[in-house]
């Protein structure tokens, strides 16, 4: 491009293009202007009050109307230091290539006009002020998980537990529905299969890894016996509140796995008695759930 610097009304004691050319060519290392270049970098200069103004305008041609670039300064600190800021931008515009798009009322300036103040814009905020605080969002979680437990029904029992429900980054709310089987197939010489299914509402707190949380469980116990004839009662209701405590990892996004502990204070016993016996009244217990039961368990949660 070719350089031009137009000096308006007081401000013909500032430098000329000799002075300006070089300071440019001094914050480069080369010079970037050559004489015959079809683009023109024009710098009008000139006194408007207390202030010295500079208006730089590069347009593709001489003739040509349009401007490609406009930027503008004043100071009170007199030719030199306005020079210095003028050749400072041109530089930055040189180095920042491709150039910016020029707004619309800088594409219809004359290149000789002055700009009454300073065209240099307001610094940009910080980003983490710029930017505004991400907003917390609801997201749903389904889990699947296998649960070992103890004291629900007579000796320890394996299954499965699944849930859904809500969360946010710190606290959730979930539904799980579990479903037991008794690995202990006899009870006081009796054979039976054993059988629970509960289902529970679950409300934690979550840090990053590690989690509690209360829960409220209601359920049955299911007895089948192999002699059908020597049981009372084949199901019976239960009831439990507890805590639970664990630790959560991320695989993913989505993906995280889990592991956890819980203890269960049973409000509500299972019961397993004999038949009647019209000689014995009430009818002999052969089994009842203790007041605490445990539960532990391992399982995956998927985040939508």
């Amino acid at each position: 491009m070719r350089l031009e610097v137009v000096r308006g009304p007081g401000a013909e004691g500032c430098a000329d293009e000799a002075l300006l050319r070089a300071e440019v060519a001094r914050g480069l290392g080369g010079d970037p202007f050559e004489d015959d270049a079809s683009r023109v970098l024009t710098v009008s200069i000139a006194q408007e009050g207390p202030e010295l103004t500079a208006l730089m305008a590069l347009r593709e041609s001489e003739d040509a109307g349009d401007t490609a670039w406009a930027e503008g300064f004043s100071t009170r600190r007199g030719c030199a230091e306005l020079i210095s800021g003028v050749a400072l931008a041109i530089v930055a515009q040189i180095l920042n290539a491709p150039e910016r798009a020029p707004s619309p009322s800088e594409r219809s300036l004359p290149p000789s006009t002055p700009l009454p103040q300073a065209r240099r814009t307001a610094p940009e905020p910080p980003l983490h002020e710029a930017m505004p605080a991400p907003t917390e969002r609801w997201r749903l979680e389904a889990g699947l998980g296998a649960t070992l437990g103890l004291g629900i029904t007579p000796g320890a029992a394996a299954g499965m537990t699944m849930s859904v429900g809500v969360r946010r980054p710190d606290w959730s709310v979930a539904v799980e529905g579990r479903g037991l089987v008794s690995l202990a197939k006899e009870v006081e010489g009796m054979r039976l299969g054993t059988t629970a299914f509960t289902a529970a509402t679950v409300t934690c707190l979550r840090g990053r890894h590690l989690f509690g949380c209360g829960l409220a469980t209601l359920g049955a116990v299911r007895f089948v016996p192999e002699d059908p004839w020597n049981m009372r009662v084949r199901s019976t209701a239960l009831f439990g509140i507890g805590a639970r405590f664990g630790s959560a990892w991320r695989l993913s996004d989505r993906w995280s796995v889990h592991g956890y502990a819980e203890a269960i204070w049973i409000v509500e016993d299972a019961l397993l008695r004999r038949q009647v016996d019209h000689a014995v009244t009430p009818a002999p217990l052969y089994w009842t759930s203790p007041p605490l039961g445990a539960a532990f368990g391992l399982g995956v949660t998927a985040t939508y």
